[in-house]
């Protein structure tokens, strides 16, 4: 019995020991969790977009090989998981949205740029007759973390003889000043039996207004800047 003591005195110091580690570990988990940066789903999302510079920028529409895989171009972009950013539910804006949640179609997002303190210019890659070739500039609302309608920058298909091809440039911009995109569009169609082929040809400036873009018809002398790249 006189070993009571001494055992007791072991026992506690034993058990002061191990909650002080406790405290201790509980304490380097506690900073290591506070240190860690918190990333919110707006900025998880934007960061989907690459950045890129605008100025100048010429969008053309996308092109496949003989084995019909995707060419190299940048605009490509990364598909956005659909059920993860409620950013994107908007089926007047995305109207593939039913086949995207269902995993038979995506949207892409390619880049983003600074418009000024209240929006984002978003470009998007979606589907649009046939497959997902459409490619568009959408505005994220800064202040209410949403995206709204844009422009369309680039697009072609053809079918039954017909054949088009539209393409973009930012041709001036200025972050918190001007944004101004011209559009290009060239169609081609097969008459009298297809022997023969008529053409149109249009080209339309958009420019950023008040959160609005403002759209107005070019002369076609201008064309002679704006060469399509895809169109032979």
């Amino acid at each position: 019995m006189r070993n009571l003591p001494i055992l007791i005195m072991t026992t506690l110091l034993t058990l002061t020991a191990c909650n002080n580690k406790k405290s201790q570990e509980s304490r380097i988990s506690t900073t290591k969790t506070d240190s860690v940066k918190l990333v919110d789903k707006g900025t998880e999302f934007l960061n989907l977009f690459k950045t890129v510079n605008p100025k100048g920028l010429h969008i053309y529409p996308l092109t496949w090989d003989k084995k019909c895989d995707l060419n190299k171009t940048p605009f490509e972009g990364s598909p956005i998981n659909v059920d993860k950013f409620s950013y994107v539910n908007n089926e007047e804006i995305f109207i593939n949205l039913s086949a995207c949640k269902e995993g038979r179609s995506h949207i892409y997002a390619i880049g983003k740029f600074d418009i000024n303190n209240e929006y984002y210019g978003l470009i998007i890659r979606q589907y649009s007759q046939y497959d997902e070739s459409l490619i568009q500039l959408l505005l994220w609302d800064k202040k209410h973390n949403q995206i709204l309608k844009g422009i369309d920058l680039a697009d072609s298909f053809g079918d039954e003889g017909w054949v088009f091809d539209t393409e973009s440039w930012i041709s001036e911009y200025k972050i918190n000043s001007t944004l101004k995109i011209v559009t290009r569009r060239k169609d081609s169609e097969f008459v009298d039996d297809f022997k023969n082929r008529t053409f149109t040809d249009t080209l339309k400036t958009n420019v950023f207004v008040k959160g609005k873009f403002v759209e107005s018809k070019n002369d076609l002398s201008d064309t002679v800047n704006f060469k399509l790249k895809e169109w032979k």
